[in-house]
């Protein structure tokens, strides 16, 4: 599958904020966007190339089959969410994409080839490489030279959907 083709499986837009909580109240009174599920996330990561903790605060709000994401980066490896932002001059800073990379975990290692043979950065990969355990596995790829933004692909283990992290893709 080509790297555009899989725009059909869209179903994210990410904003970065210097304030979660300021930030989704925004959201409440602004966009009527009301229900968010928030979680504080700890990892190790490769980092353009490099192992580095990420901790990030982030909301997400599962509307049909798209999400409305907010992240608020706290320290590690957000460099990616905290350079070419001015986190000063707006509530909430348009960042990246995500898109649905659907089916077993085949098609996720099919999409990593892909964004190899592009000559894209893995500015995030998590896993660095999946095993038979992993259950979510996700990649920012640093687009910004083609499209002016990062692009991530998350793909989730069917067993455990419902999450917070994937809308209903089929609603």
């Amino acid at each position: 599958m080509s790297i555009g083709a899989r725009y059909g499986e869209l179903f994210q837009m990410s904003y970065i904020t210097r304030d979660l909580d300021a930030a989704m109240d925004h959201c409440r009174e602004a966009l009527g966007i009301t229900e968010f599920h928030t979680t504080d996330a700890e990892m190790e990561l490769m980092s353009f190339g490099q192992m580095r903790p990420l901790k990030v605060r982030a909301a997400m709000a599962n509307v049909g089959r798209n999400q409305f994401e907010i992240i608020q980066p706290v320290a590690g490896a957000i460099e990616i969410y905290t350079d070419e932002v001015d986190l000063d001059a707006h509530i909430l800073n348009y960042h990246h994409i995500a898109i649905a990379v659907r089916g077993g975990i085949d098609n996720w290692r099919a999409l990593l080839a892909e964004v190899r043979a592009s000559g894209d950065e893995f500015a995030y990969l998590f896993p660095t490489e999946p095993g038979p355990d992993d259950k979510l596995c996700f990649c920012y790829v640093d687009t910004r030279k083609r499209l002016g933004h990062y692009t991530e692909y998350l793909w989730v283990d069917e067993a455990i959907k419902p999450i917070p992290a994937m809308p209903d893709l089929d609603a």
